[in-house]
């Protein structure tokens, strides 16, 4: 049996509350089993890896902090020893990405080898490496998307498109060579109000599939966090745009998990929610993060003051804060009917604007409205 004919076969995967079924495609998780609060599973389903931190774009928002004077400490000895270790771990799927000064050539040797173990990776990347010599080589990904800036004031404003010339031409070449291309777009309150723009320059170019991140104070990301953050009253109506634009273009439309709060506060039912799999901050639990530095964090944006080594991967309560949060959870959080979904929302956001870890996401729009966990639109929404 030929090695693309493995990777298209389910996996499975013992859980504590029964069972995980992962397929290739359509990429999918199923989990199976006694119902629980919390579906916490034996190992990560999907871990981050940045392969290295040198960058020489310097784009304002970046999460990472990346430098064209990076220093980094994982060797590829490191990284195949890390792949091995995710392997035996039960890992599904590996998300790559790395500074733009750090070869493409690199991330796709590192991603062959995770094929050969059996995890899929992914690839996220701005595309300034990306050549019709090159894309042969990027094939070895499940997918390929592309970060669009998500951070400037213009994206998508007058007919505009929401990238630079540079990145339209790696787009373009990315879908001549690859079945599966998307982009991710960092939403910010610059370019929030101008999705229908962006949606309809995304289907000109033949993008179906869209992920939706939101702008966290991480890396230089902090630094102005308070003007590109989303404004109450965006994110009130943010769920709703969403899915609006979604049925218009016939897109697939993924939000990362920084977004649950504003998913509960749009009034679908719990029951409906936990259905689908919704699962607000999944740090440590579904998802790890390491980066070229050796640090193990338990999401992407999460900055320690003490990181945990790599070494330490696999081994137990390496984050008890996000284990222990909604044990532990604050009011109106602790009241809310979202709760053990929405799980506080994201911490790192909480951290930065409060000063506290332990408080509930200040951007929820439930937590603004603290005197009330009534929905914010109609009740049709519950389906």
């Amino acid at each position: 049996m030929s090695l693309a004919s493995r990777l298209l076969r389910p996996r499975l995967r013992r859980e504590p509350f029964g069972w995980t079924v992962a397929l290739a495609r359509p990429r999918l998780l199923v989990m199976l089993g006694r119902p629980t609060d919390r579906l916490d599973p034996a190992a990560p389903f999907e871990v981050h890896l940045t392969i290295g931190h040198r960058c020489s774009q310097g784009c304002r928002g970046c999460y990472i902090d990346a430098r064209p004077d990076a220093a980094d400490t994982m060797s590829d000895a490191d990284w195949v020893w890390v792949l091995g270790r995710l392997a035996r771990m039960g890992v599904f799927h590996l998300a790559l990405g790395a500074g733009e000064d750090v070869p493409l050539e690199r991330l796709a040797s590192l991603a062959a080898r995770a094929r050969g173990l059996g995890m899929l990776p992914n690839l996220s990347t701005s595309g300034r490496q990306v050549t019709p010599r090159l894309t042969a080589r990027l094939r070895v990904f499940e997918q390929v998307h592309l970060n669009l800036d998500g951070t400037g004031t213009g994206a998508g404003v007058n007919g505009r498109p929401p990238w630079s010339p540079g990145r339209l031409m790696a787009l373009r070449i990315l879908r001549a060579c690859h079945p599966r291309v998307g982009v991710n777009l960092v939403l910010t309150r610059h370019n929030c109000d101008h999705l229908g723009e962006i949606f309809r320059a995304l289907r000109r170019e033949g993008i179906r599939s869209v992920e939706l991140l939101r702008y966290k104070p991480a890396g230089r990301g902090g630094r102005d966090y308070a003007a590109m953050a989303l404004t109450a009253g965006q994110g009130r109506v943010l769920v709703r745009r969403i899915l609006a634009l979604a049925l218009r273009h016939l897109m697939t439309v993924r939000l990362d998990c920084s977004f649950a709060p504003f998913v509960c506060a749009a009034g679908f039912s719990p029951a409906l929610l936990r259905r689908i799999g919704l699962a607000g901050c999944v740090g440590g639990s579904w998802l790890l993060s390491l980066d070229g530095r050796g640090a193990l964090t338990a999401c992407s944006f999460h900055r320690p003051a003490q990181p945990r080594d790599f070494r330490r991967l696999g081994g137990p309560g390496l984050f008890p804060e996000f284990d222990d949060w909604t044990r532990r959870a604050p009011e109106p959080c602790r009241s809310c009917r979202y709760l053990d979904i929405c799980r506080g929302g994201c911490h790192v956001v909480a951290e930065h604007v409060n000063g506290d870890f332990f408080t509930p996401d200040p951007e929820c729009p439930l937590v603004r409205r603290p005197r009330s966990n009534r929905p914010l639109f109609s009740r049709r929404m519950e389906g």
